[in-house]
């Protein structure tokens, strides 16, 4: 199993940092930056690096998204040292943002059907947006939707602290067509370009 895969398993929360860059050029310029930065400083001190995956949308919004095993690892801050090395790159990085937030997503285990985030043809990025009165009602119905589909993997996730919504990678091999529960949720579907494990 790749880290990621294991992160996976055993992650129940994620640290979740949305990008949406002007200038995407410069943008990606820093961020390789930015996690080579990171390798230097673990690899120097003989450590292995905390996992993370990245994705990029069609609209040009790049997600990071890192494994916590509890919601207290959010108050443990980063090495100085590494802060020192980063604090700069990222100054650089706002300079090149539209906007950015954090959010922190909760792993929804009994949703997620995929055993491992790997890259595959297809990905879509769903998040159902639900009103509270209907959560009963759209979780029994999103569970039976997930239940019946064939060939497309799911990482299920709650939006803790964010917009409070459903968020779901839909992976697959062949192109991905998952209907949505109209009368339930408001969907927003958004093409995943790139997937990377940093």
């Amino acid at each position: 199993m790749t880290l990621l895969a294991i992160a996976l398993a055993l992650a129940p929360y994620w640290s979740v940092h949305i990008d949406f860059p002007v200038d995407r050029v410069a943008f990606e310029g820093l961020d390789r930056q930015f996690n080579t930065a990171i390798r230097e400083f673990y690899a120097a001190n003989q450590l292995e690096p905390p996992p993370s995956f990245t994705f990029v949308t069609a609209g040009g919004h790049y997600y990071g998204l890192r494994p916590r095993a509890s919601l207290a690892d959010f108050d443990k801050p980063s090495p100085p040292e590494l802060r020192t090395k980063t604090a700069p790159i990222s100054e650089e990085t706002h300079k090149t943002l539209r906007e950015h937030h954090s959010e922190i997503w909760h792993l929804d285990r009994e949703m997620t059907t995929a055993t491992e985030l790997a890259p595959r043809r297809y990905a879509i990025l769903r998040s159902d947006f639900v009103p509270p009165p209907k959560d009963g009602e759209y979780n029994a119905a999103m569970k039976q939707l997930v239940h019946d589909l064939a060939g497309v993997d799911v990482i299920a996730f709650f939006s803790t602290y964010g917009n409070g919504s459903y968020r779901y990678l839909l992976l697959s091999d062949a192109p991905i067509k998952v209907r949505t529960l109209k009368k339930l949720a408001e969907t927003r579907d958004v093409v995943i370009t790139e997937i990377a494990l940093q």
